[in-house]
């Protein structure tokens, strides 16, 4: 059985912020990687998976972008990016990004112009609804309301997670373009693939209607209306052959919620991505439905049973 090169490579992944300091300026950078990298080597580390390092007001711990083409000054400069990528191939370590194309921030010039201007060209790049109440009763991940409305209009843009992370409207042609055309960037400048947040979260029920209430808030979780839903293979087999095609690269999915018979749609030989992150050994000691609030016992046995179910699931 042929192995493909991921599939032998130890992987450590980098929280920028909080790695290695090069100023003393107390937070972590791109050159403080680059004087890590030795040690990382000697680790036996063959790939680095780089937390986000993009622009980011930092609602949510850089998973909130505002400039999908840019390094924060927090952590350095392009220049010091592109040095961490050439420094890294010559002790033959891979470099990976987070890929966070299930929404921005909204201090992204696109959101930033929807605000300003009703009649902006980018307003149909996000989920936008007229109207003086929220379109439905569903719940964000982060808590309260996905409706959040927007200054100054009868309207509300969709949220999945953190308020200050407006949803994008995979529907929207132009808006995927613009996501491939970002991909293709980072990926012609050498890094060897992706982990891809949040990914199943894109395509949404588009009834926009109310679900039954399931919390003493009167609201509904999102992920019964928005993750795995109907149609997201369209867009994920798109993204496959439009973004990622022709580059030699590995793509690892954090997809909540992929139930085990639908695992090789996800990583199987055709699959949407190379690997996925399956949150069923993650979670083993959260109680079902609890949101991670409540923990309880787990045997080994039980990890060893999950194991087996996912391989066999993929024979």
């Amino acid at each position: 059985m042929n192995r493909n090169w991921w599939q032998k490579e130890v992987a450590y992944q980098i929280y920028p912020r909080s790695f290695s300091d090069s100023n003393n300026d107390g937070i972590g950078d791109l050159q403080g990687i680059i004087q890590k990298l030795d040690y990382l080597e000697n680790l036996g580390i063959t790939l680095i998976w780089l937390s986000p390092m993009y622009p980011s007001p930092m609602a949510d711990n850089g998973y909130d972008i505002s400039d999908y083409y840019g390094i924060s000054s927090d952590f350095g400069t392009m220049a010091d990016f592109d040095e961490l990528i050439e420094e890294a191939k010559k002790r033959n370590i891979k470099v990976i990004l987070d890929l966070v194309v299930n929404h921005t921030s909204d201090e992204h010039a696109w959101f930033q112009d929807v605000l300003k201007n009703p009649q902006s060209r980018f307003r149909d790049f996000y989920i936008i609804k007229e109207g003086r109440e929220a379109p439905t009763n569903w719940r964000s991940n982060f808590g309260g309301s996905v409706w959040e409305k927007l200054p100054g209009e009868d309207a509300y843009y969709f949220h999945a997670f953190h308020k200050k992370q407006p949803d994008l409207n995979w529907e929207n042609p132009e808006l995927r373009k613009e996501i491939y055309q970002m991909i293709r960037f980072w990926l012609n400048k050498g890094i060897a693939g992706f982990r891809v947040d949040a990914i199943n979260f894109i395509k949404k029920d588009l009834t926009w209607t109310n679900l039954p209430a399931d919390g003493a808030d009167q609201l509904a979780k999102v992920t019964k209306a928005s993750r795995n839903m109907p149609g997201m293979s369209d867009f994920l087999n798109e993204l496959k052959e439009k973004a990622f095609a022709g580059f030699d690269i590995v793509t690892v999915a954090e997809a909540a919620g992929v139930n085990y018979p639908n695992l090789s749609e996800f990583i199987g030989e055709t699959g949407y991505f190379d690997m996925i992150f399956d949150f069923k050994w993650a979670d083993l000691d959260v109680k079902s439905g609890s949101e991670w609030f409540y923990r309880i016992d787990w045997s080994w046995n039980d990890l060893r049973t999950l194991i087996f179910k996912q391989q066999e699931a993929m024979q």
